[in-house]
């Protein structure tokens, strides 16, 4: 599902205007039409129930509106509160309508003061949000931010038009303040600050509403962002012929552990076995390899001469051999940050394979060696190790989509920057991963994530599919575990892996 910033959004209303004829107040109707539809199909009978439409006095306000007038359909107790009386064009043409049928209009500061507003939020049932839309450039002001807040104490359900209030469509960031809906209503495409946090937490559900606008116009406008879904991932799962063996499905080498870290490597050569490769090489410092096939016999852990138990130099002839048959490398769980490493992941990091660099691969890594590099690349760090990679701060790359593309673009990689809202850009698309919860949020979880997607690499996947169909599967291992959230071990992914894997394939 395509996802549009909203300077997108605004070309395409244009477009749909300009070159099909379909009028403005038309396109508003459906909006307006297609809010009443969803709180139905979400609340069911609205015929008891008090409504509360908090209109500004730009387009999102006139959606609110034409919702404000079909609620009259169903109820008898409806008001819309006008933060503002200087409405033209359609919203004021929608305020008329909504007037001439009896609809109950008060004007803030003039009908109604904010004690009055206030008892009304807290006494209706339904609120909706129509105040500013996806147009907001700044924070919101002063006196906007007091209705938010108002709002957001109220104890009725709140449906927000488009966008909650307050939320930047472009960033999904709080501008001063914003409205947490139940529900949003978003037209045509979802936007980025849909699906960003803390925009996603503040949007509630969300549904996407087709108002007349052609989805063909999309990909004439919009840039190639996505938010990943059930079908790609079921379109992209490699196929299970019969008459296989082992070399079907590719060879992984993963060069993980340490003395320090010693169950890494065991979680991404089970996160890699469990996403269907047919053959992985676990190559880890001796003795520190037998912790592997001591817990896990079906797993091959190769013995390599180290440094005190950390890869160094004469760790790469043994780390070659094996890595040079392989399909598709993986670097990086579980290494360490000791003297002698970052020589050795540097080197490594120039083999003429596919390979995926995470963790302490990343943090080892020089950018200057990532250049060099002319087979695929797949980097996979959170947003601390992207921040140290880069020299940034950690609140300038989070969540930051745009500097992921220009990043990847500029290193010929795929980047998987990992987040409630995971990224996954080769410079030229991007996908956003929506599965996933904090029972993720633990040391481990992105072990096994580099071994599933080292895995899919092999069995022939591009690169950026490779990548985003691990994350979403990582991400449904922990929405589909039984117990609390806090209790999920890293070791439940691979287990758990099993029925998702299935149950997408047979979707």
């Amino acid at each position: 599902m395509r996802v549009l910033q909203s300077s997108e959004m605004r070309k395409l209303d244009k477009k749909t205007i300009e070159e099909l004829g379909i009028p403005s107040r038309v396109l508003m109707e459906r909006a307006g039409v297609s809010v009443v539809m969803s709180l139905e199909q979400e609340i069911g009978d609205l015929s008891n129930l008090s409504f509360l439409v908090v209109v500004g006095k730009g387009n999102n306000g006139g959606d609110g509106l034409v919702v404000a007038r079909n609620l009259l359909d169903f109820s008898f107790d409806v008001t819309a509160i006008l933060l503002s009386r200087d409405l033209k064009g359609d919203p004021l043409e929608n305020l008329k309508a909504f007037e001439k049928l009896g609809g109950n209009v008060l004007v803030l500061g003039q009908d109604i003061d904010i004690p009055g507003f206030e008892k009304l939020a807290i006494s209706s049932d339904v609120i909706v949000d129509a105040i500013l839309g996806i147009g907001l450039k700044g924070n919101v002001r002063e006196n906007v931010a007091e209705i938010i807040e108002i709002i957001n104490q109220s104890p009725a359900y709140k449906v927000c038009v488009d966008i909650s209030s307050g939320i930047d469509s472009d960033t999904g960031k709080v501008m001063g303040a914003a409205v947490k809906c139940d529900l949003t209503v978003t037209f045509a495409f979802p936007k980025i600050g849909h699906i960003l946090p803390p925009g996603r937490q503040y949007s509630g559900k969300l549904k996407v509403a087709s108002i007349g606008i052609p989805k063909i116009f999309g990909s004439e406008v919009s840039s190639n962002r996505f938010i990943f879904t059930e079908s790609m991932a079921k379109n992209l799962l490699p196929e299970r012929p019969q008459d296989s063996n082992k070399g079907t499905f590719g060879k992984v080498a993963i060069i993980a552990g340490s003395r320090y870290y010693t169950g890494a490597p065991v979680l991404a050569a089970l996160g890699a076995m469990r996403s269907g490769c047919g053959l992985t090489y676990l190559l880890t410092p001796e003795p520190f390899n037998t912790v592997a096939t001591t817990h896990h016999p079906d797993l091959i852990s190769i013995p390599v001469p180290g440094c005190e138990g950390f890869f160094c130099k004469k760790s790469l002839e043994e780390v070659m051999k094996f890595a040079e048959v392989a399909d598709a490398v993986a670097i990086g769980p579980g290494l360490s940050r000791e003297e002698g490493v970052k020589v050795f992941v540097n080197e490594i990091a120039l083999i003429d394979k596919p390979l995926v660099i995470d963790a302490d691969g990343i943090n080892n890594l020089t950018l200057e060696v990532l250049k060099k590099r002319s087979a695929p690349t797949i980097l996979t760090p959170h947003p601390g190790e992207f921040a140290r990679l880069i020299g940034e701060e950690i609140d300038n790359v989070k969540y930051n989509y745009e500097l992921a593309e220009s990043f990847a673009k500029d290193h010929e990689c795929v980047l998987v920057l990992k987040g409630n809202t995971t990224i996954i850009t080769d410079g030229n698309t991007t996908l956003f991963n929506l599965t996933g919860n904090s029972a993720l949020a633990k040391g481990g979880s992105g072990d096994v994530l580099t071994g599933m997607i080292v895995s899919f690499l092999a069995q022939g996947l591009e690169p950026l599919h490779a990548a985003a169909l691990s994350v979403y599967l990582h991400g449904l291992t922990a929405n589909a575990y039984e117990g609390d959230e806090a209790t999920m071990s890293p070791l439940d992914i691979p287990d758990i892996l099993k029925s998702v894997i299935k149950k997408i394939r047979n979707a």
